[in-house]
Protein backbone atom coordinates (compact mmCIF):
# COMPACT_ATOMS: atom_id res chain seq x y z
CA UNK A 1 0.00 0.00 0.00
CA UNK A 2 1.20 3.50 -0.76
CA UNK A 3 2.20 5.85 2.01
CA UNK A 4 -0.44 8.47 2.83
CA UNK A 5 1.96 11.41 2.59
CA UNK A 6 1.08 11.78 -1.10
CA UNK A 7 -2.59 12.25 -0.36
CA UNK A 8 -2.63 15.58 1.46
CA UNK A 9 -5.97 17.37 1.06
CA UNK A 10 -6.63 21.09 0.91
CA UNK A 11 -9.72 22.82 2.21
CA UNK A 12 -11.21 24.27 -0.97
CA UNK A 13 -11.26 22.87 -4.49
CA UNK A 14 -10.82 25.45 -7.22
CA UNK A 15 -10.75 25.38 -11.01
CA UNK A 16 -8.08 27.04 -13.12
CA UNK A 17 -7.20 27.02 -16.80
CA UNK A 18 -3.58 25.95 -17.09
CA UNK A 19 -1.15 25.41 -19.93
CA UNK A 20 -0.28 21.72 -20.05
CA UNK A 21 2.88 20.86 -21.93
CA UNK A 22 1.88 19.05 -25.10
CA UNK A 23 -1.85 19.55 -24.46
CA UNK A 24 -2.44 23.27 -24.91
CA UNK A 25 -4.89 24.76 -22.40
CA UNK A 26 -7.36 22.85 -20.26
CA UNK A 27 -9.32 23.28 -17.01
CA UNK A 28 -7.85 21.61 -13.93
CA UNK A 29 -9.24 21.17 -10.43
CA UNK A 30 -6.79 21.93 -7.65
CA UNK A 31 -6.40 22.73 -3.96
CA UNK A 32 -3.96 25.15 -2.33
CA UNK A 33 -1.29 23.71 -0.03
CA UNK A 34 1.56 25.86 1.29
CA UNK A 35 0.76 28.56 -1.24
CA UNK A 36 1.00 26.21 -4.23
CA UNK A 37 -1.71 24.75 -6.44
CA UNK A 38 -1.81 20.95 -6.24
CA UNK A 39 -3.83 18.57 -8.41
CA UNK A 40 -4.37 14.80 -8.08
CA UNK A 41 -2.87 14.88 -4.62
CA UNK A 42 0.79 15.28 -5.55
CA UNK A 43 0.98 17.11 -8.88
CA UNK A 44 2.48 20.57 -8.36
CA UNK A 45 1.06 23.18 -10.77
CA UNK A 46 3.10 26.04 -9.32
CA UNK A 47 2.49 28.98 -6.96
CA UNK A 48 -1.25 29.53 -6.52
CA UNK A 49 -1.04 33.24 -7.33
CA UNK A 50 0.74 32.51 -10.61
CA UNK A 51 -1.69 29.72 -11.52
CA UNK A 52 -4.68 31.98 -10.84
CA UNK A 53 -3.13 34.91 -12.73
CA UNK A 54 -2.45 32.71 -15.74
CA UNK A 55 -5.99 31.33 -15.56
CA UNK A 56 -7.43 34.85 -15.61
CA UNK A 57 -5.35 35.74 -18.65
CA UNK A 58 -6.49 32.64 -20.46
CA UNK A 59 -10.14 33.31 -19.65
CA UNK A 60 -9.75 36.81 -21.05
CA UNK A 61 -8.08 35.55 -24.19
CA UNK A 62 -10.69 34.73 -26.81
CA UNK A 63 -8.20 32.54 -28.62
CA UNK A 64 -8.11 30.05 -25.76
CA UNK A 65 -10.84 27.73 -27.00
CA UNK A 66 -11.57 24.05 -26.72
CA UNK A 67 -10.64 23.74 -30.39
CA UNK A 68 -7.05 24.38 -29.36
CA UNK A 69 -6.85 21.40 -27.01
CA UNK A 70 -4.80 18.35 -27.99
CA UNK A 71 -4.76 14.79 -26.76
CA UNK A 72 -2.04 12.46 -25.46
CA UNK A 73 -1.76 9.81 -22.58
CA UNK A 74 -0.13 8.88 -19.28
CA UNK A 75 3.36 9.91 -20.34
CA UNK A 76 4.12 13.47 -21.35
CA UNK A 77 4.02 13.75 -25.14
CA UNK A 78 6.15 16.47 -26.69
CA UNK A 79 9.86 15.77 -26.87
CA UNK A 80 10.82 19.24 -25.68
CA UNK A 81 9.29 18.48 -22.27
CA UNK A 82 11.37 15.38 -21.73
CA UNK A 83 14.82 15.73 -20.23
CA UNK A 84 17.57 16.02 -22.88
CA UNK A 85 19.94 13.07 -22.93
CA UNK A 86 17.77 11.50 -20.20
CA UNK A 87 19.64 13.69 -17.72
CA UNK A 88 18.01 15.62 -14.86
CA UNK A 89 20.11 18.31 -13.15
CA UNK A 90 19.18 18.77 -9.51
CA UNK A 91 19.90 20.70 -6.34
CA UNK A 92 19.02 19.96 -2.72
CA UNK A 93 17.58 22.53 -0.35
CA UNK A 94 19.95 22.75 2.64
CA UNK A 95 17.04 22.40 5.07
CA UNK A 96 15.70 19.17 3.53
CA UNK A 97 15.73 16.57 6.34
CA UNK A 98 16.54 12.89 5.89
CA UNK A 99 18.20 13.40 2.52
CA UNK A 100 19.14 9.74 2.23
CA UNK A 101 15.56 8.88 1.18
CA UNK A 102 16.05 11.15 -1.83
CA UNK A 103 19.51 9.87 -2.69
CA UNK A 104 18.31 6.27 -2.28
CA UNK A 105 15.42 7.01 -4.66
CA UNK A 106 17.80 8.50 -7.22
CA UNK A 107 20.06 5.44 -6.88
CA UNK A 108 17.03 3.23 -7.58
CA UNK A 109 16.24 5.17 -10.76
CA UNK A 110 19.88 4.89 -11.83
CA UNK A 111 19.84 1.14 -11.25
CA UNK A 112 16.57 0.46 -13.04
CA UNK A 113 16.51 2.99 -15.92
CA UNK A 114 18.69 5.07 -18.23
CA UNK A 115 17.55 8.28 -16.51
CA UNK A 116 20.45 10.04 -14.79
CA UNK A 117 20.32 12.68 -12.07
CA UNK A 118 23.37 14.96 -11.93
CA UNK A 119 24.14 17.79 -9.56
CA UNK A 120 23.36 21.10 -11.22
CA UNK A 121 26.16 23.38 -12.36
CA UNK A 122 24.82 26.07 -14.70
CA UNK A 123 21.86 24.32 -16.37
CA UNK A 124 18.80 26.53 -16.90
CA UNK A 125 16.27 23.75 -16.29
CA UNK A 126 16.67 21.80 -13.07
CA UNK A 127 14.88 20.18 -10.12
CA UNK A 128 15.22 21.22 -6.50
CA UNK A 129 14.37 18.73 -3.75
CA UNK A 130 12.91 20.73 -0.87
CA UNK A 131 10.88 20.24 2.34
CA UNK A 132 7.16 21.00 2.53
CA UNK A 133 3.74 19.46 3.14
CA UNK A 134 3.10 16.02 1.68
CA UNK A 135 4.91 14.75 -1.41
CA UNK A 136 4.56 16.46 -4.79
CA UNK A 137 6.23 17.10 -8.13
CA UNK A 138 5.59 18.74 -11.47
CA UNK A 139 5.13 16.41 -14.46
CA UNK A 140 7.94 16.45 -17.01
CA UNK A 141 10.61 19.07 -17.61
CA UNK A 142 9.45 22.62 -16.96
CA UNK A 143 11.22 25.85 -17.81
CA UNK A 144 13.71 26.98 -15.19
CA UNK A 145 13.59 25.69 -11.63
CA UNK A 146 10.98 23.14 -10.61
CA UNK A 147 10.44 21.30 -7.35
CA UNK A 148 10.03 17.90 -5.78
CA UNK A 149 8.50 18.61 -2.37
CA UNK A 150 9.09 16.07 0.40
CA UNK A 151 7.25 16.26 3.70
CA UNK A 152 8.55 14.54 6.84
CA UNK A 153 6.41 11.44 6.19
CA UNK A 154 7.57 10.93 2.60
CA UNK A 155 9.47 7.66 2.27
CA UNK A 156 12.05 6.52 -0.27
CA UNK A 157 9.17 4.87 -2.14
CA UNK A 158 7.28 8.16 -2.23
CA UNK A 159 10.41 9.81 -3.61
CA UNK A 160 10.67 7.19 -6.36
CA UNK A 161 7.01 7.92 -7.22
CA UNK A 162 7.53 11.70 -7.34
CA UNK A 163 10.61 11.31 -9.52
CA UNK A 164 8.35 9.36 -11.87
CA UNK A 165 6.29 12.53 -12.28
CA UNK A 166 9.44 14.60 -12.76
CA UNK A 167 10.55 12.25 -15.53
CA UNK A 168 7.16 12.59 -17.24
CA UNK A 169 4.77 9.92 -15.93
CA UNK A 170 1.17 10.57 -14.85
CA UNK A 171 -0.70 8.40 -12.34
CA UNK A 172 -1.38 4.94 -13.76
CA UNK A 173 -5.12 5.00 -13.02
CA UNK A 174 -5.51 8.21 -15.07
CA UNK A 175 -5.05 6.24 -18.31
CA UNK A 176 -7.70 6.43 -21.02
CA UNK A 177 -8.43 2.71 -20.66
CA UNK A 178 -8.54 2.64 -16.86
CA UNK A 179 -12.25 1.76 -16.58
CA UNK A 180 -11.46 -1.62 -18.15
CA UNK A 181 -9.13 -2.42 -15.26
CA UNK A 182 -10.30 -0.59 -12.13
CA UNK A 183 -13.53 0.61 -10.57
CA UNK A 184 -13.50 4.06 -8.98
CA UNK A 185 -15.89 4.54 -6.05
CA UNK A 186 -16.41 8.28 -5.85
CA UNK A 187 -19.03 7.74 -3.15
CA UNK A 188 -16.20 6.72 -0.81
CA UNK A 189 -13.97 9.70 -1.63
CA UNK A 190 -13.59 12.62 0.78
CA UNK A 191 -15.95 15.43 -0.27
CA UNK A 192 -14.16 17.81 -2.57
CA UNK A 193 -11.39 15.35 -3.45
CA UNK A 194 -13.17 13.69 -6.39
CA UNK A 195 -11.05 15.62 -8.88
CA UNK A 196 -8.04 13.53 -7.92
CA UNK A 197 -9.54 10.63 -9.88
CA UNK A 198 -9.83 12.50 -13.18
CA UNK A 199 -8.59 10.60 -16.22
CA UNK A 200 -6.06 12.25 -18.52
CA UNK A 201 -8.27 11.86 -21.59
CA UNK A 202 -6.96 15.02 -23.20
CA UNK A 203 -3.33 15.10 -22.19
CA UNK A 204 -1.52 11.76 -22.48
CA UNK A 205 -0.50 8.63 -24.38
CA UNK A 206 -1.01 5.23 -22.78
CA UNK A 207 2.34 3.47 -22.67
CA UNK A 208 2.03 -0.31 -22.92
CA UNK A 209 -0.70 -2.15 -21.07
CA UNK A 210 -2.32 -1.28 -17.73
CA UNK A 211 -0.01 -2.02 -14.82
CA UNK A 212 -1.54 -2.82 -11.43
CA UNK A 213 1.98 -3.12 -10.03
CA UNK A 214 3.05 0.38 -11.10
CA UNK A 215 4.56 2.63 -8.45
CA UNK A 216 2.55 5.39 -10.14
CA UNK A 217 -0.78 3.71 -9.21
CA UNK A 218 -3.02 4.95 -6.38
CA UNK A 219 -3.64 2.55 -3.49
CA UNK A 220 -7.12 1.17 -2.84
CA UNK A 221 -8.00 3.75 -0.20
CA UNK A 222 -6.53 6.91 -1.72
CA UNK A 223 -8.45 9.98 -0.48
CA UNK A 224 -10.93 7.70 1.31
CA UNK A 225 -13.35 9.40 3.70
CA UNK A 226 -13.61 6.38 5.99
CA UNK A 227 -10.93 3.89 4.99
CA UNK A 228 -13.11 2.07 2.47
CA UNK A 229 -11.97 1.40 -1.08
CA UNK A 230 -11.97 4.32 -3.50
CA UNK A 231 -10.41 2.33 -6.31
CA UNK A 232 -10.30 -1.43 -6.83
CA UNK A 233 -9.05 -3.77 -9.56
CA UNK A 234 -11.57 -5.37 -11.88
CA UNK A 235 -9.53 -8.56 -12.21
CA UNK A 236 -9.11 -9.46 -8.57
CA UNK A 237 -5.62 -8.16 -7.88
CA UNK A 238 -5.15 -7.90 -4.13
CA UNK A 239 -2.59 -5.09 -4.08
CA UNK A 240 -2.32 -1.83 -5.97
CA UNK A 241 -0.44 1.32 -5.13
CA UNK A 242 2.86 -0.19 -3.98
CA UNK A 243 5.67 2.20 -3.08
CA UNK A 244 8.55 -0.26 -3.00
CA UNK A 245 10.12 0.41 -6.38
CA UNK A 246 9.64 0.71 -10.12
CA UNK A 247 7.71 -2.17 -11.67
CA UNK A 248 8.75 -3.86 -14.90
CA UNK A 249 5.93 -1.90 -16.55
CA UNK A 250 7.23 1.40 -15.14
CA UNK A 251 10.70 0.68 -16.47
CA UNK A 252 9.32 -0.17 -19.91
CA UNK A 253 7.11 2.94 -19.94
CA UNK A 254 10.09 5.20 -19.27
CA UNK A 255 12.08 3.41 -21.95
CA UNK A 256 9.29 3.96 -24.47
CA UNK A 257 8.75 7.56 -23.37
CA UNK A 258 12.38 8.45 -24.01
CA UNK A 259 13.00 6.21 -27.01
CA UNK A 260 11.75 8.84 -29.47
CA UNK A 261 13.78 11.53 -27.73
CA UNK A 262 16.96 9.61 -28.51
CA UNK A 263 16.25 9.26 -32.24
Amino acid sequence: MADNAEFVSGTQVKTAFVKIHGAGVRPVLYVEIDGRARAEGCLDLGPTQEVEATSRQIRENAAATVAGFQTFGVGIKELRFRWPDKTVPYTIAPNLPNQNRMTDAIAHWHEKTKIKFVQRTDQDDFVTFRPGSGCSSSVGRQEGQQFVTLGPDCTTGNCIHEIGHTVGLWHEQSRRDRDLFVRVHLENVMPGMEHNFTQHLNDGIDLGTYDYASIMHYPKNAFSKDGSATIEPVFGQTEIGQRLGLSAGDIKAVEELYKAAAT
